[in-house]
């Protein structure tokens, strides 16, 4: 501890709480700064993970969409969010962050979610033009999907993205106010999402 280092070193200062201050201050600064590098890199390696490949598939006789059965896009997202929580916890635990007040896990699952979230988004906005009714409709309910499981680790900002995005979908699938139906595009869609995701849905639970 610090308060062990300063007290053996005592004798070489009168004032031995301005080196306990310093040394602090030292500590904590090289502490933000790798994990913040953590951070960045975690967030790096999530955003890779999240690709909507499957909409640059061309194909002229229905809409390209994936096979049926959960999603490899997201699945590949959610597992790498996943990995990424098992390391913090096995590196860290339950430790808070001074300088935040919150647990390191919380901080990263925030960072990881949000990003794959904004990359996710900003993916489909770039396609926006060449997606079709059926592709916007599925996208729809996996944004939703993807909301609801990182709910607890999203920030106002990052919601508001997501509403945005998920109005520009369900306006080009035609759901009219947004309100989902039954069948195969509808909350049934979700409910097979939720349930085909579930072992993600229980990965993921609030830290």
């Amino acid at each position: 501890r610090i308060s062990d280092v300063v007290r053996e070193v005592g004798y070489l200062t009168n004032n031995a709480e301005a080196v306990e201050e310093v040394m602090m201050e030292d500590i904590m600064g090289l502490e933000g700064a790798m994990f913040d590098e953590f951070l960045e890199n975690i967030r790096h390696s999530v955003v890779s993970s999240c690709r909507l490949g499957f909409l640059d598939v061309r194909n002229d006789i229905s809409d390209a969409i994936e096979p049926l059965g959960f999603p490899s896009y997201l699945s590949s997202c959610l597992l790498s969010i996943v990995r990424c929580r098992a390391q913090v916890e096995e590196a860290l635990g339950t430790k808070m962050r001074r300088s935040e007040g919150l647990t390191y896990l919380h901080i990263s699952m925030t960072k990881v979610a949000e990003a794959a979230m904004d990359g996710l988004c900003a993916q489909i906005q770039h396609r926006k033009v060449s997606i079709k009714v059926r592709q916007a409709d599925r996208l729809a309910n996996e944004l939703q999907f993807m909301a609801n499981t990182l709910k607890p680790y999203l920030g106002e900002t990052a919601m508001e993205i997501i509403d945005a995005t998920r109005h520009m979908l369900i306006t080009k699938a035609g759901r009219g106010g947004g309100v989902e139906g039954d069948g195969p595009n509808g909350l049934a869609a979700l409910e097979d999402l939720e349930r085909l995701g579930r072992v993600y849905v229980l990965c993921l639970g609030e830290s």
